[in-house]
């Protein structure tokens, strides 16, 4: 019933995310230039990455209060403590939304990815399937973090407030990350960026270990939170 529930909340966010790729994939086809240089692969590679934001924002959902399917709410939505009141746990009911929002996530940059291989001659001829997957899953790591941000601001935020708290993340840890050299590991905007596998041919695993134990570390912060707050 969970799921159930989750997807009746996500499909029309889920429709919407699918058509605003389908319309990015459009118009990068018929704009994309025939020679695909390494500047030119890292200007088309660069727009999935850019849409990781708002595809986070847009379906980590109101963690485990009831979430209207196309609506960013202020206050508690009218079925939240029926929701909240039934016989399953708050860990339930936060893990249930939350995977079925990052599969989702998931899903959405995977298609992103691969269609732009698939619809882009350029691009198919300069970068090999392997490829492609490498950076589609380096990219979903990247954005675990990100979703996961998303996730604990849902506990104790409006959704509104929930939308651009996720939008603000990625921008000031990209001016702490211009100003501040951080360790290898954890500069995950190069690792996504001018080390990401479509430039090095090579999978950034630490960087990767790295974003998937900090998405961990959130879950787990939105959980404490859940299971202690009043609604």
């Amino acid at each position: 019933m969970l799921w159930y529930k989750g997807w009746l909340e996500t499909r029309l966010r889920l429709l919407v995310t699918f058509g605003v790729v389908i319309a990015f994939l459009y118009f990068m086809q018929t704009h994309a230039p025939h020679d695909m240089k390494p500047a030119a692969i890292a200007a088309i590679t660069g727009v999935p990455k850019l849409s990781v934001i708002w595809i986070c924002a847009f379906l980590a959902g109101s963690g485990i209060v009831t979430q209207p399917s196309f609506q960013a709410t202020k206050g508690l939505h009218g079925s939240t403590l029926f929701t909240l009141a039934l016989p399953v746990s708050r860990f339930r009911l936060l893990a249930i939304r939350a995977f079925l929002g990052w599969t989702e996530s998931a899903v959405s940059i995977a298609v992103f990815c691969y269609g732009l291989r698939l619809l882009i001659p350029g691009l198919r001829a300069a970068v090999t399937t392997v490829a492609m997957t490498e950076f589609a899953a380096t990219l979903i790591a990247a954005a675990s973090v990100l979703y996961f941000v998303s996730v604990l601001l849902a506990i104790f935020l409006d959704d509104q407030w929930r939308i651009w708290g996720t939008m603000i993340v990625p921008f000031t840890y990209w001016w702490f990350s211009d100003r501040i050299r951080l360790p290898a590991f954890a500069d995950i905007l190069h690792a996504v960026g001018e080390g990401s596998p479509l430039i090095t041919h090579a999978m950034p695993w630490p960087t990767i270990a790295f974003s998937l134990t900090l998405a961990a570390i959130f879950f787990v912060a939105a959980l404490k939170i859940a299971q202690t707050r009043e609604y």
